[in-house]
Parts: structure tokens; sequence; C-alpha cells
């Protein structure tokens, strides 16, 4: 996954994944406040087969506080799975 935050526009404080489309994010990267575009990848194994919407949650900060728990601004990225 590879996320950017655009010029001038803070840096990426968060980034969460939802494997099973619960609405709980809860495996995390650590992210430092420093970078404004970031390269990450992660793997999952499903238990089940059938067909899963992975998501992938980032947050930005203008000031980069990781500890931010206002202003923050999300974006989502969504992909289908199927295990069969």
């Amino acid at each position: 996954m590879e996320a950017e935050v655009p010029p001038g526009a803070g840096t990426i404080v968060s980034v969460e994944w939802d494997f099973d489309g619960s609405g709980t994010f809860p495996f995390s990267h650590d992210v430092d406040g420093t970078q404004s575009a970031l390269s990450l990848s992660t793997s999952h194994r499903f238990a089940t087969q059938g067909t899963w919407f992975v998501t992938a949650r980032v947050h930005s900060h203008r000031t980069g506080d990781v500890n931010a728990t206002r202003l923050r601004i999300p974006n989502l990225a969504q992909a289908r799975v199927v295990v069969s």
C-alpha cells in the first residue's frame, strides 16, 4: 500500500488495517509522523473461505502529531479479496 499527503498538508500519523470488514482496525503500522509519503505492506491469513473487503485507513495531521485526537484527516482504501 502506498499513501501520500499533498505538499503542505502535513504528514502521515497512522496506518491501520481492517481485514474482516468488522469496522475495527486491529493491526497498525508504527508511524512516527515525519513522512508525507509511505510504502507499507502487511500479510493476513483468512481462516475461512469467502469474499472479504480489506480496508486500510490512513490518518494525516498538519503538524505530524501522532498523539493528536483532533484534526486528523482520514483516508480509506479498500480491496476485495476472494478466498477459495
